[in-house]
């Protein structure tokens, strides 16, 4: 029985606690008569995150003391270009007229023919005032200048034209060969038009590319021993050794369509005698041979034949009459004056 009072003793203490009224109201009723939002609770799980945005942001840059007074207008010098050196109004206008200076030079140059070598590098017009049909050689040989005639290689370190003195000495009168006949010079003539030496359009406009001046031609021949010889001789005066190592190698190639014209005697000295139109019509027949020879900066073509027309590539005849003609004494008198 104690027990069961006991017991119901605290369950009425328990009831008296709950019904017993708090002084002031609740604690909501108070913040809401109060007027005041109820504080949240900051847990610290919270807190800690705040703290590490906080950590996170970028540190702002001190602020600089804030001054009212108008900063001084200081001029800026103009910016310079890089890498580079400023010019004024009156350099720029110097180097202008220096320019046209050498523009003009330049076109003075190319107008009045810029020397020796201009003809070759300026486009040469066709030269169509020459025959389009003549003789040519049933042989040919040739040979490049070489170092014995080092010092005429090229007409600026020999400028004077050929004299016909040169061209002609007394000693050409006559020509002994070795292997062949004593030759008499029959007719000679020196020309500043070297298309008159030529026959063919395209042998004509090669020698105007290779700046060709003159052309001295010989015309030999010899009644004895029968059947009797002739023999033609052309030296050519170019611009450089260059030009005529390409024109005596071309003659082989162009043969038919253009070579030497030997003399006919119109005109000589020697007058056109039986002789010499004897050996003017020797060339271009049944059989002749013909050799070219660069000396420097000339080109010498000799042609022998036989006044018949015979003969083949072994008459040593007519080979002799090649070499001995070869020996131009206008060509070979310069390269020994040269050294």
């Amino acid at each position: 029985m104690e027990d069961e009072e006991r017991v119901r003793g605290a369950a009425r203490r328990r009831t008296a606690g709950q019904a017993r009224p708090v002084r002031g109201g609740r604690p909501r009723d108070r913040q809401a008569r109060s007027g005041r939002r109820p504080a949240r609770r900051t847990t610290s799980r919270t807190a800690d995150a705040r703290a590490d945005a906080r950590a996170q942001r970028p540190a702002e840059p001190p602020r600089e003391p804030r001054d009212d007074r108008a900063p001084a207008t200081r001029k800026r010098p103009p910016a310079r270009p890089r890498g580079g050196i400023t010019f004024g109004p009156r350099m720029y206008f110097a180097v202008a007229g220096a320019l046209a200076l050498i523009a003009v030079v330049a076109v003075l140059v190319v107008v009045s023919g810029g020397g020796d070598e201009a003809p070759r590098r300026a486009a040469v017009p066709r030269v169509t005032n020459v025959p389009q049909s003549g003789g040519s050689p049933a042989s040919y040989s040739s040979s490049p200048s070489g170092p014995a005639y080092a010092g005429i290689t090229a007409r600026s370190e020999d400028a004077a034209p050929l004299t016909e003195a040169e061209a002609f000495p007394a000693s050409a009168a006559r020509l002994d060969s070795a292997d062949g006949p004593r030759l008499t010079l029959r007719a000679k003539r020196l020309d500043a038009d070297c298309s008159a030496a030529v026959w063919g359009t395209g042998l004509a406009t090669e020698l105007a590319r290779s700046g060709c001046t003159q052309a001295a031609r010989t015309l030999y021949s010899a009644a004895s021993p029968k059947p009797g010889y002739a023999l033609a001789v052309t030296v050519f005066n170019l611009a450089a050794s260059a030009d005529a190592d390409r024109l005596v190698a071309g003659l082989d190639a162009g043969r038919g369509g253009g070579f030497v014209r030997p003399l006919d005697g119109s005109g000589g000295s020697g007058g056109r005698d039986r002789a010499t139109a004897a050996a003017a019509g020797a060339f271009g027949g049944a059989f002749s041979m013909a050799r070219g020879l660069a000396v420097g900066h000339y080109a010498v073509v000799a042609w022998s034949a036989r006044l018949d027309g015979s003969g083949d590539e072994s008459d040593t005849a007519l080979l002799g009459l090649l070499i001995e003609g070869c020996k131009a004494p206008g060509a070979l008198g310069r390269a020994a004056r040269a050294g």
